[in-house]
């Protein structure tokens, strides 16, 4: 096979939302990585910043490559990936390679056992991704999105038997709104990561207790209002359970509405899974908000999940965060209560901090606590366990 050619290219937000961003950007956005408008960078040219060597330096492609020969690439989904972006595409429509590597040493202590180990994406999911954007014409314009999310610690694929088993669809955009179909992350989930200061990854995030209803949607149809309507904002996905069994087997409906202005933004989300037999799996509630003034950054969620059966509880999320000059503190509480048992309900008290070594490179420590009630076992080996998280790490973005 012959060698595959790779430009350097800048940080490409992978949705509404983006991850864990620096404290200057943080202040300019409070949007998160689940629906965020799309916006591709031309794989053809990029901005390289870096450390040494100064920012603003352009790179064109035809003067300045990285060579990758086949036999170099370690897993076979990572020689795919890079396979579909030739270097003729350059001369064809703007695609984008981009990616984020996350490695961490953490300490974990479960239930009284403890170990150290070299974790994969302590902060956000470390992932290799490529995609695309074509201006149709008439306000009209198609995108796509194939994502693959990796195990930085051995470069195993996160999701056994899936490539872009992170995100992989085909969207279409008018001024009327933009319609995706594919595989990608619930409005419910993303609504969640708006509304936490972790951005629902790593020891500190609120869904190791905060039920999620699931991160994301298989065979899914979703459509995204336009931006410009003085604030508002929201998505509708609907899951084909694609099933003989029962019309609403494995069905899963996730939505999202919010309004924001200026420091302040409201949200309100729900989402509904059926399992295999079309009984609901899980039907949850959402709503949230967070609040930038400035020099400190506040953060509250409530919400409410049942099912058919026995499911009943109750989540509540407060969270904070503090920038200073190249750092951020984050700290949030988080605690479940089951409406049906008082002992299966579970408390997380979390902290982080950020130090920002350049826009795409960071160091970070975050630490957790989380302790069940006597019948409940999140994230933990045994009934009213308790379970202490400390990860030190490094996340590069490109």
């Amino acid at each position: 096979m012959a060698p595959v050619a790779v430009a350097h290219t800048s940080k490409a937000s992978t949705a509404r939302r983006s991850r864990m961003t620096s404290p200057v950007e943080k202040s300019q956005h409070t949007e998160r990585v689940c629906s965020a408008p799309y916006r591709p960078l031309p794989i053809c040219t990029a901005t390289h910043e870096a450390i040494a060597g100064g920012p603003g330096q352009e790179y064109n492609i035809s003067k300045r490559t990285m060579r990758i020969p086949a036999e170099s690439v370690m897993q076979n989904q990572l020689a795919m990936l890079l396979c579909l972006v030739p270097a003729w595409v350059c001369a064809q429509q703007p695609v984008t390679l981009y990616g984020v590597v996350d490695l961490a040493i953490a300490s974990d202590s479960n239930s009284g056992k403890s170990s150290t180990r070299v974790d994969s994406g302590q902060q956000t999911a470390s992932r290799l991704g490529i995609r695309g954007q074509e201006d149709l014409g008439g306000g009209l314009a198609a995108s796509f999105v194939l994502e693959s999310q990796i195990e930085s610690d051995t470069g195993a694929p996160s999701f056994a038997g899936r490539v872009f088993g992170s995100q992989a669809w085909v969207g279409l955009s008018s001024p009327i709104g933009t319609i995706r179909a594919g595989r990608m992350f619930t409005p419910y989930f993303g609504a969640i990561a708006t509304n936490d200061p972790f951005d629902a990854k790593g020891p500190g995030e609120s869904t190791r207790v905060f039920y999620d209803s699931g991160v994301r949607m298989d065979n899914t149809v979703k459509y995204s209002l336009p931006s410009g309507l003085n604030g508002f904002y929201g998505d509708v996905a609907w899951a084909a359970g694609e099933s003989a069994i029962s019309s609403g087997a494995n069905r899963q409906i996730s939505l999202d509405v919010g309004y924001k202005t200026g420091i302040f933004n409201i949200q309100l989300a729900h989402h509904d899974a059926n399992d295999a037999t079309g009984a609901t799996l899980a039907r949850s509630t959402m709503i949230g908000g967070n609040v930038d003034l400035g020099p400190i950054r506040g953060w509250l969620a409530a919400a409410r999940s049942t099912n058919d059966t026995t499911l009943d509880t109750r989540d509540l999320l407060v969270g904070v965060s503090v920038p200073f000059g190249l750092n951020l503190l984050s700290a949030d509480y988080v605690r479940k209560t089951d409406r049906n048992n008082p002992n299966a309900g579970a408390k997380q008290l979390a902290a982080g901090y950020y130090q920002w070594l350049s826009k795409r490179t960071n160091l970070y420590l975050v630490s957790s606590r989380l302790r069940n009630g006597s019948a409940a076992n999140y994230q933990t080996t045994l009934p009213g366990g308790t379970r202490r998280v400390i990860a030190v790490g490094i996340r590069h973005q490109f």
